[in-house]
């Protein structure tokens, strides 16, 4: 299972919300579920999903996934009853093998009932990261698949590699990013070492969005190693 960073979605919205005035029920829903997801295709990971409302309409409430890209998808539909006011619903959310995108996607969680006039919506983010790029010699491992930073701040992210004898060159590290906003000094990891912390840096423009990036490891001979790292820059 894959961490995630959980975070509260507010929507306050009325029934028939095209035409919201002071004659509509007032309802509130509160949506809990994850702010950023990071995975690599064929990569799932399981969170609970929690759906939480008051106001006038106590209808049934659904949940589910909308205007997602194909092969990713989200799992079981989260259903609320009918005059009850809370939900917990275990969710998986799979990027498929074959998916055809990478990199961040906006993605809505849209909440009807059985009519359809009632209708609340709440984003998160999916990070596509892409398939690590391996070789037989040594590989590269982070602790950690998301870090958490504002612009202009620089973070450590914590990276392991493993050699495979007889290699037992030193490696090193640097960063492949979208944006020239987001760097790193490169760090020769010495024969001698095996885990080190890599220091990634951010400028105070950095646009405040999931940003994918790749931690790179070259040996002296040009070799290399990849692996996805997703920044949640806010």
């Amino acid at each position: 299972m894959m961490p995630v960073i959980r975070r509260s979605l507010f929507i306050l919205g009325c029934l028939f919300a095209a035409s919201c005035n002071s004659n509509s029920p007032f309802y509130q829903v509160l949506i809990t579920a994850p702010g950023v997801v990071s995975l690599t295709p064929g990569e799932s990971t399981q969170f609970d999903l929690t759906l939480e409302r008051e106001g006038d309409e106590l209808g049934e409430l659904r949940v589910n996934l909308e205007s997602e890209p194909a092969g990713i998808t989200l799992a079981p539909e989260v259903v609320l009853p009918a005059g009850e006011t809370l939900v917990t619903t275990p969710v998986t959310l799979a990027v498929a093998q074959d998916i055809q995108v990478t990199g961040t996607q906006r993605m809505l969680l849209l909440a009807t009932n059985a009519v359809n006039d009632v209708a609340s919506g709440a984003t998160f983010y999916v990070v596509v990261l892409p398939a690590p790029q391996t070789q037989p010699d040594f590989a590269i491992a982070l602790e950690n698949r998301q870090l958490e930073l504002f612009a202009g701040q620089s973070e450590f992210v914590r990276v392991t590699v493993t050699r495979t004898a007889p290699f037992a060159g030193p490696v090193t590290l640097t960063v492949e990013s979208p944006t020239q906003r987001i760097s790193a000094t490169p760090l020769v990891v010495t024969p001698e070492q095996t885990t080190v912390n890599f220091n990634i840096n951010t400028e105070t423009s950095t646009t405040r969005i999931p940003i994918p990036i790749t931690i790179v490891a070259t040996s002296e001979d040009g070799r290399q190693v990849k692996t996805g790292l997703t920044l949640n820059v806010r």
